[in-house]
Parts: C-alpha cells; structure tokens; sequence
C-alpha cells in the first residue's frame, strides 16, 4: 500500500520550528501511526503566502481534528507557564489531490 501524503502548511507567525514539530511528531504515542518529515516549498505553491511545511506520510488519512488536537498539545508543552497562541486548521486539496492542513495563528490573536 502506498502512503498517503499528508502536507501541514504553517504559519511563521506561530514561530515553530518544522524540526522540533517533526521530532514531537515522530515521538508521540498517538502519532505513530505516520511519519513526519520537513519537506522544501515554494512560496508560490500555497496561496496564502510564505509557510513552513511539514510532510506527514501515513498509511491512513490523518483527520484534521488528529492534527489540531497534535497542535494545541505541542503548543501547551512549549509554552508551559504562559497562554499558547491559538489555532486554526484548515484544510484543503492540492491539485493532486492530497490534503494540505493549513495550520494559522487564529483571526481573533493575528494583532497579538
């Protein structure tokens, strides 16, 4: 069976670094089902703008709600003691048809 690919576009404004969120990935007990990599793009394969990648190879379609869930926990790890930014996940199909989960700080904190 061939794995799906499963792109993460991130936001530079939420200042996570696509290493370490591949390596908590990779880490984590109920993310062992895909393997995260970094994965080089340009800036005009997405349509928002400049985004960090973060490539997802799993055997299964990975639920965006996988995703958030993943996101929001890394971001409480990594901001223990303070309030973590919250996110929105969004997510839509490249022209190949592979999801791409669109990962941004959310409207209501996009001034703070």
């Amino acid at each position: 069976m061939n794995a799906m690919r499963h792109h993460l576009a991130i936001d530079p404004k939420l200042q996570l670094s696509p290493e370490e969120l591949a390596a908590a990935w990779n880490g984590g007990v109920q993310t062992a089902e895909a393997e995260a990599s970094v994965e080089a793009a340009s800036v005009a394969a997405f349509p928002m703008g400049e985004m960090t990648v973060l490539l997802l190879s799993a055997a299964l379609s990975i639920p965006a709600t996988v995703i958030a869930t993943f996101i929001s926990d890394y971001l409480k790890k990594k901001f223990s003691g303070k309030l973590p930014p919250v996110v929105e996940v969004t997510t839509i199909s490249t022209p190949d048809g592979e999801p791409l989960f669109v990962i941004r700080k959310s409207i209501e904190q996009q001034d703070s």
